[in-house]
């Protein structure tokens, strides 16, 4: 969106809007630089909109998803790489 001076006008858009073209790039499987050529956005603009709206992963209502899956393990408290432990330990136990 330029001028007839050339001078590039700013476009704003509200939550719901950045949302849906958080989204739309994602589903899209463009790059980014395609996706905002293609949109018109600024690059700089988009990556804003990601680290200010998308690292949350909440919706335009401002809602996060939850999906609760039960634990294949029955009494695992921590597994670090291929050590499953089963019950609490300190950290000093841990870390020797």
């Amino acid at each position: 969106m330029t001028t007839s001076s050339g001078v590039r006008q700013r476009k704003f858009r509200n939550k719901t809007e950045i949302h849906r073209l958080l989204r739309e790039q994602v589903s899209s499987g463009l790059s980014i630089s395609r996706f905002c050529a293609n949109h018109q956005i600024p690059e700089g603009s988009f990556h804003n909109w990601r680290r200010k709206y998308q690292s949350t992963d909440m919706g335009p209502d401002g809602f996060m998803q939850v999906q609760i899956t039960p634990s294949q393990h029955t009494g695992l408290f921590a597994e670090v790489g291929n050590i499953k432990i089963y019950q609490p330990v300190s950290a000093a136990y841990l870390k020797a």
